[in-house]
């Protein structure tokens, strides 16, 4: 009788303790798949042992027994074998989603179909029902016509023998469905393995899979080899086999998750007080209130309002329900002193990374402000670029980056060391190295492991797939571990830290880029102010001239020079875009200014800026150039193009004349010899130089202006003034790349001879 209560009181602690952690589990864990499918194994592993438990007090003490709780382990009892198929989905899901199941996520219940099936045949025909008599209605039909009553006398024989035959190859046979769902779940754990797992979540797997072969094989010395071997073990000897065999499935999982970690058991355990207490008061409120009321009710009418009870609940719940919340943050700080909590003196440093600026700033505060939240020993922020400036002295820096990066969460000194493969971890299941192997393997590693070896945790700090430093916290001064709720907190609190320092990052580059943008400003105004403020001014003819960059600053020039009777202009286009090119146009002018002495002949000048260029620029600068001088007493214009996109001259006539000379652009070859050319300037006659930025601004369609719709333009605009044709050019450009506008650089020279 003792031993009995013993095992009883064995199978039902055991049984309640793993179905209390599948409650928790799913309360806190309802949303996530994995939390729903390791619930489901430890409802039904627990649910056999509590039932177990059951059957052996009914056994000893309901001599009689009820028709109740008759037969509990027989009936009801199988239902822990839905254990199985749970364990197949926990497979599937954890420690990542198999490939298959983005195919098999909305057919879950595929997995269940056999248990279901095999469950009513155990409620509701077996025991019950008699597979021998299941047909006999067909032989019972009262059929007139003789040779069809025998076909269904003969057809209810044949079918009850396949009944009977059926039932007795299901109850024979279906313990080898629960062992091939329980093999095929561990081939997928053990598959899961080989995975890049993080060092915990590997030393879980580990222990899962270590557990769940123990249940299967204990499993199936109670079921299938007695079947295989035609032995015929008491019934309370396989019940024992069964209820050892849930409790080493669910169990490994307990021991996952309080040894490694698998989930925060210590959040959990404080949550289940809250709700007790929840309970409690809710009971409470019941005895005193709403049973108090209906009672005096029933003490006056002589007549029970049950509807009257569920309302009152009803109402209960919804008052209820505004101060759920705060009785829950209220029961917290009662449990763990939230005043002077490590989640709140976190969420405080979190807080206050918000208003860092400054990277050192932000190391200082961090590093001191974990070294008295942990009473750690030392702490140490190493950033990413501290790792990455290692690269070449110790490649090992990298590999640390590497590890990082993968494993995503804080970790041990004995998984850092893991991870990097500098532990020989062979028949070390379930127990981790002691210090003084660890001390060992630590002595003879490289500098920059050895360096973070030296500190008990490692915090990766990643954002996007990238690590972006790492938090390193020495031994505690009372030496004790690192609790899962601080390793939680500390996930957070990098968290938190990657997103100040992408903050950080991105203040700096605004910064950058504000200083950036007022140095363009300035220089885009140093720019202006070596154009043209004013246009020279003739008797008998008129200049314009405008630049547009498509930047802040460009590459773009053009000039007057006016002396006595020649009118010396230069339009120029340096390569490149931007600061670099305005640059060298700035040279190019000083240069051009410098030698106006010869401004009578185009070739003296190109020739000397060619060489000029030739010195002072790499060879992927360059330049084109077209020089022209204006003589308005001949009225002639001689000229030279180095390279240059080909001006034209518009007729008063409407005839278009390209000045098709050109030769080398500046800056390719110095020595070159150039060539001048001439050209008579008639009344009305109209000179334009544009760069490319004019022929290749591109419309939406992709299509370039180019030169065979500039020059019907030029024709249609003539008669205009110099200043007038300019314009024209401009707004008929932008009309044409609406709305993107040039692409380019874009300069235009015009010089009309009125009279």
């Amino acid at each position: 009788m003792a031993t009995s209560s013993y095992l009883a009181s064995f199978y039902f602690v055991s049984g309640t303790i793993i179905f209390f952690l599948g409650v928790m589990i799913l309360r806190y864990s309802s949303r996530d798949v994995v939390g729903w499918a390791t619930a489901l194994v430890l409802f039904f592993a627990g649910s056999g042992p509590i039932l177990g438990g059951i059957g052996v007090i009914l056994e000893k003490n309901l001599q009689q027994g009820t028709f109740l709780f008759n037969n509990v382990m027989e009936n009801f009892g199988y239902s822990w074998e839905f254990f199985f198929p749970s364990l197949m989905l926990f497979a599937l899901v954890y420690p990542e989603r198999h490939r298959i199941w983005k195919y098999l996520r909305k057919y879950v219940f595929l997995l269940f179909i056999p248990h279901m099936f095999h469950l009513v045949l155990v409620l509701i025909l077996i025991d019950r029902v008699n597979p021998e008599d299941t047909f006999n209605f067909l032989a019972n039909m009262n059929v007139r016509f003789a040779p069809l009553q025998t076909f269904f006398v003969s057809l209810a024989s044949v079918l009850n023998i396949l009944a009977t035959l059926l039932f007795k190859a299901h109850n024979a046979f279906f313990s080898l469905v629960n062992i091939s769902y329980a093999v095929f779940s561990i081939f997928l754990l053990r598959k899961s393995m080989k995975l890049e797992l993080a060092p915990r979540v590997n030393r879980q797997m580990k222990a899962l899979v270590l557990g769940l072969g123990l249940c299967i094989t204990v499993y199936s010395l109670g079921k299938a080899v007695p079947f295989f071997l035609n032995l015929q073990l008491d019934p309370n000897i396989v019940t024992a086999f069964i209820n050892a065999a849930l409790i080493l499935g669910g169990g490994s999982i307990a021991l996952a998750i309080v040894r490694f970690q698998f989930l925060d058991i210590r959040l959990i355990a404080r949550k289940s007080i809250f709700y007790g207490a929840v309970i409690a008061i809710l009971a409470t409120i019941y005895l005193l209130t709403i049973k108090q009321v209906t009672e005096f009710f029933y003490r006056f009418s002589g007549t029970r309002f049950e509807f009257l009870e569920t309302v009152l609940i009803i109402i209960f719940i919804i008052v209820f329900q505004p101060v759920f919340s705060r009785m829950e943050e209220w029961i917290d700080r009662v449990l763990v002193r939230e005043g002077k909590s490590t989640r709140v003196r976190i969420r405080e440093l979190s807080d206050e990374l918000l208003s860092v600026v400054e990277i050192d700033d932000l190391k200082t505060k961090i590093n001191s402000s974990l070294g008295l939240i942990f009473t750690a020993k030392k702490v140490e922020t190493i950033f990413s670029e501290e790792l990455f400036a290692l690269k070449n002295e110790d490649p090992y820096a990298l590999e640390i980056i590497k590890v990082m990066i993968k494993v995503g969460e804080p970790i041990s000194k004995f998984d850092f060391l893991e991870a990097l493969g500098f532990l020989n971890l062979k028949g070390r299941a379930l127990f981790r190295p002691g210090k003084k192997a660890v001390r060992e393997a630590v002595e003879t590693m490289p500098g920059i492991v050895r360096r973070f070896s030296g500190y008990e945790l490692i915090v990766p700090v990643t954002h996007e797939g990238a690590c972006m430093a790492c938090l390193l916290l020495g031994e505690k001064k009372e030496e004790e571990k690192y609790s899962t709720e601080e390793l939680a907190l500390l996930a957070m609190l990098a968290s938190q830290i990657s997103a100040s320092l992408t903050r950080i990052d991105l203040l700096e580059e605004v910064v950058e880029k504000k200083v950036m943008e007022e140095e363009l400003n300035i220089a885009k105004s140093i720019q202006m102010n070596l154009l043209p403020t004013e246009m020279p001014r003739l008797e008998r003819y008129e200049v314009a001239g405008l630049s547009v960059a498509s930047k802040q600053v460009g590459g773009d020039y053009y000039d007057f020079i006016l002396e006595d009777s020649n009118l010396a202009f230069v339009v120029a286009d340096v390569s490149g875009k931007g600061v670099p090119a305005s640059l060298l146009m700035a040279s190019l002018q000083a240069s051009l200014r410098s030698m106006m002495d010869r401004m009578e002949d185009p070739v003296a000048v190109i020739s000397r800026l060619n060489d000029v260029m030739c010195d002072i620029t790499a060879p992927d600068k360059f330049a084109t150039m077209f020089y022209g001088c204006v003589n308005t007493r001949k009225n002639e214009i001689i000229y030279s193009n180095a390279g240059h996109f080909f001006p034209v001259i518009i007729r008063k006539d409407g005839k278009i004349e390209e000045l098709d000379y050109s030769g080398l652009i500046l800056g390719v070859s110095p020595g070159f010899s150039y060539e001048s050319r001439k050209a008579r300037m008639n009344p009305g006659d109209s000179i334009v130089v544009t760069t490319d930025g004019v022929t290749e601004a591109e419309n939406q369609r992709g299509e370039l202006y180019g030169e065979e719709r500039l020059h019907p333009f030029l024709a249609s605009v003539r008669e205009g003034s110099a200043g007038r044709i300019k314009d024209s050019i401009v707004e008929e450009v932008n009309r044409f790349a609406y709305p993107m506008g040039a692409n380019d650089d874009m300069t235009i020279v015009v010089v009309k001879r009125n009279l």
